[in-house]
C-alpha cells in the first residue's frame, strides 16, 4: 500500500490526520507531565506562602485547680482531661503541672515539709512520664514553693513570634505540628512528707496544704508575609 491508497477518499484522509495528530501529541504530553505534577505540588497551594514570613502563635489556655490537705506519707491522685478541640488546626504547645505549698507553722529551720510527684500518662501516646520533688517554705519566711513539671507536646514550643526566611508555609506548619499527641487524661500522684518538730504537749505541724494547678496551652498558627 502506497501513500496514494491512504488518501484516496475523504474518510481515509480524516483517519490519517487523526493518527498523525495523536502520534505528535502523545510524546509531548508525557514529556511535560512530570513538570506539571511538580508545579502542582510545589507551587499549587500545598506549600502556601514563601519568602520572608511572619510566624505568630494565637494561644488559648486551659487550666484546672484543686487544693488538698495531706499528712505525712499521704498521697493524692490528680487528673486533668485535655480533649481534642473541634478546630483541627489547633495544637497543644505544652502541659504544665505545678504543686505549691507553704510550710509556715514550724518553729524553725530543719523541719521543712516537702512534696514529690510522679505522673501516670498511660492514657496518652508519645508523652513520657516525669517526676519531681520540692520543699515547702519553712520557718514562716520565703514564698510558696513545691515543684513544677512541664511537657513540651510540640517540641521546642515557646509561643514567641519570629520571622522565617528559609521555610515556606507548608514546612512551617509541619514544624509546629504536635502530631496529635496529648489528647486524653493527664494524671499524677503527689505524696507529702511532713517534718514535724516535737514540742511540749505534742506537735504543731502534722499536715500541709497543697495547691495543684494543671495548665495546657494550645495554639493556632498565623503565617503572613512580613512587612
Amino acid at each position: 500500500m502506497d501513500f496514494q491508497d491512504l488518501v484516496d477518499s475523504p474518510h481515509k484522509i480524516k483517519t490519517l490526520a487523526g493518527t498523525v495528530a495523536f502520534l505528535i501529541a502523545f510524546p509531548i504530553y508525557f514529556a511535560a507531565m512530570p513538570a506539571l505534577v511538580d508545579d502542582e505540588i510545589v507551587g499549587g497551594g500545598s506549600s502556601g506562602l514563601s519568602g520572608s514570613l511572619l510566624v505568630t502563635f494565637q494561644e488559648n489556655e486551659i487550666s484546672m485547680e484543686e487544693s488538698v490537705v495531706l499528712g505525712d506519707g499521704e498521697s493524692h491522685d490528680t487528673f486533668f482531661d485535655v480533649i481534642a478541640e473541634e478546630d483541627v488546626n489547633r495544637m497543644i504547645g505544652y502541659v504544665e503541672l505545678q504543686v505549691s505549698c507553704l510550710d509556715n507553722d514550724d518553729p524553725g529551720p530543719g523541719f521543712t515539709d516537702s512534696v514529690d510527684g510522679t505522673s501516670d500518662l498511660s492514657d496518652l501516646e508519645g508523652i513520657e512520664d516525669q517526676s519531681a520533688e520540692g520543699q515547702c517554705s519553712g520557718g514562716g519566711g520565703g514564698g510558696s514553693s513545691g515543684f513544677t513539671i512541664r511537657w513540651d507536646v510540640t517540641q521546642n514550643y515557646t509561643g514567641t513570634e519570629y520571622i522565617e526566611e528559609e521555610e515556606n508555609e507548608g514546612e512551617i506548619r509541619e514544624r509546629w505540628n504536635d502530631g496529635g499527641k496529648g489528647r486524653g487524661t493527664w494524671a499524677a500522684t503527689i505524696t507529702a512528707t511532713i517534718e514535724a518538730a516535737p514540742i511540749a504537749g505534742g506537735i504543731i505541724d502534722n499536715d500541709e496544704d497543697f495547691d495543684i494547678t494543671w495548665t495546657a496551652v494550645t495554639y493556632s498558627l498565623i503565617i503572613e508575609e512580613a512587612e
